[in-house]
């Protein structure tokens, strides 16, 4: 369903609350205020609080299931990378989601069983780009000791957690390159020859990406 645009100012203000002072701590008073309108007018929209947090989820859940269903459209390292660049951003937009993604799952059963399903899905495709790039000769492990759902769930664990660790142990939150090595380590043990050579020629992790 199209979000009208008195919907979108008003998930647009709650965002910006959310990010800046935490889910918890914002009421919808302040939301209607931040989207310069009564309560009774965000109310009439969205009724609850957690009406708003459903919308907001929604969003982000959209565009992370568009990131995931293009990295395999060319699974090839270059691609995951810009995979990694965008995901990084849209952390950084949703930021309060990913500092607080337990507490969240704890406010709404729902949101817990719609996440679930997206951790799901993320699962499924950072498996097949792994396979793909083993089957293509890049990427290489013993699938006994090591199976790629394995690696795949290493990965998808090491980007997700990472802007929560980062705030915790006192480091930047915004630093992409840092985000890029994070998870590139878990990727580096399973490179091939070919897979080093291929990994040399993209953008350093040390400069601007």
């Amino acid at each position: 369903m199209k979000t009208t645009p008195t919907k979108q100012r008003i998930l647009d203000a709650a965002l910006l609350l959310f990010n800046e002072q935490g889910y918890v701590h914002v009421r919808l008073q302040h939301i209607a205020e931040a989207a310069g309108m009564s309560v009774g007018n965000l109310a009439y929209h969205y009724p609850h609080k957690e009406d708003i947090l459903h919308a907001i989820y929604r969003q982000l859940r959209h565009r992370q299931e568009k990131l995931l269903g293009e990295i395999n459209l060319t699974p090839v390292f270059e691609n995951f990378d810009y995979f990694l660049r965008q995901s990084f951003q849209l952390q950084q937009q949703y930021r309060f989601f990913y500092q607080d993604t337990l507490e969240l799952m704890r406010e709404s059963e729902a949101l817990k069983a719609e996440h679930q399903e997206l951790i799901q899905f993320q699962q499924m495709q950072l498996e097949v780009l792994l396979t793909f790039n083993q089957a293509r000769g890049a990427l290489a492990w013993n699938e006994t000791a090591n199976p790629a759902c394995r690696i795949a769930r290493q990965v998808r664990r090491s980007m997700d957690s990472w802007l929560y660790l980062q705030m915790v142990e006192g480091y930047k939150p915004d630093d992409l390159n840092a985000f890029r090595k994070n998870v590139w380590r878990v990727v580096q043990p399973y490179f091939t020859e070919m897979g080093w050579q291929e990994f040399t020629v993209m953008p350093a992790l040390s400069q601007p990406a």
